[in-house]
């Protein structure tokens, strides 16, 4: 099932997502994620310059090398975040990968519940590096 598959998460490498906003925290609770956010729980807010590099700061220290974003969330939104974490070791900067709120109707037809959360254990499979 879905939830023995997120199980699996609390064996990975890592245990810290980076995100645009924290729209996630049930996973966090449930799964022993750490969520570590440029917005709190309201997506519409702008991030003040501080937040950008606390999210860029920490990315640097714990090797993070994916940033999730929501799935109506355009990712040139994200692109100078993505700029910051250029470095050596990540020359294009963070990979952007999508987990699914299940907020509004699926952008795709022929997507539902379970299909959006299984996307979302596979991107967070990906990114903790299980």
């Amino acid at each position: 099932t879905l939830d023995e598959g997120f199980a699996t998460l609390s064996g990975c490498d890592a245990n810290e997502v980076v995100a645009n906003h924290d729209a996630y925290s049930y996973m966090a609770e449930r799964y022993d994620l750490e969520f570590i956010t440029v917005h709190g729980l309201d997506p519409e807010g702008e991030p003040t310059a501080a937040d950008i590099e606390e999210v860029v700061d920490k990315t640097d220290e714990n090797s993070i090398e994916v940033f999730f974003i929501e799935e109506f969330t355009a990712e040139d939104a994200v692109a100078s975040l993505v700029d910051e974490t250029k470095n050596d070791a990540m020359p294009n900067g963070v990979t952007v990968l999508t987990l699914y709120t299940m907020e509004m109707a699926p952008k795709t037809s022929g997507d539902d519940y379970l299909s959006l959360m299984q996307k979302n254990l596979d991107n967070l499979k990906s990114g903790l590096g299980c």
